[in-house]
């Protein structure tokens, strides 16, 4: 008598399961985000925007990106994307009334970073802030960019254009 057989209550459960299993993975929110990326090379001071970045999916939670209308507090180069950490706010690591003056920068340098320039031919000592470390390119004038107080500019101008200029750099 096949009416007295049991209901299949617990199969009906299990597919109910793996239905509800599979309607999640079908439905659930996407692991990737949009990351901007850079289309071209992005120096400190510019502006984070649609006309130098472009949206990438990257996965969720990968990293921090920085938002559109940011300002680069470090030299971005083409490609890359842009990180919350290469941003901030405008001038941070420059002074204002502070000139950027192209120096040639020692390997592991960072933007804000306290230097000490050195005029070789006069003995002048004068203080400064990195502005960018510079970028990996062989055929760059110069390595990076140093603030340096206006009144001072044209003395370290004149001394890194003639290679007479020496860059030390403070460790604490």
């Amino acid at each position: 008598m096949i009416w007295f057989q049991p209901t299949p209550w617990l199969r009906w459960a299990l597919v109910v399961i793996v239905a509800l299993i599979a309607g999640y993975v079908e439905l659930r929110p996407d692991p990737n985000v949009d990351q901007p990326f850079a289309t071209t090379f992005i120096g400190p001071g510019e502006p984070i925007d649609e006309s130098n970045t472009e949206m990438r999916p990257v996965p969720a939670g990968l990293m921090e990106p920085a938002a559109v209308g940011d300002i680069a507090t470090r030299p971005v180069p083409r490609g890359a994307p842009v990180l919350a950490t290469d941003v901030g706010e405008p001038g941070s690591a420059v002074p204002v009334g502070w000139w950027v003056v192209a120096v040639a920068l020692p390997e592991g340098v960072e933007s804000g970073d306290r230097v000490r320039l050195v005029l070789l031919d006069s003995g002048s000592e004068i203080d400064g802030v990195v502005a960018h470390p510079g970028v990996d390119d062989p055929f760059a004038a110069a390595d990076g960019g140093v603030a340096v107080p206006s009144e001072s500019s044209s003395e370290v101008a004149i001394a890194a254009a003639s290679g007479r200029l020496a860059v030390l750099v403070s460790t604490g």
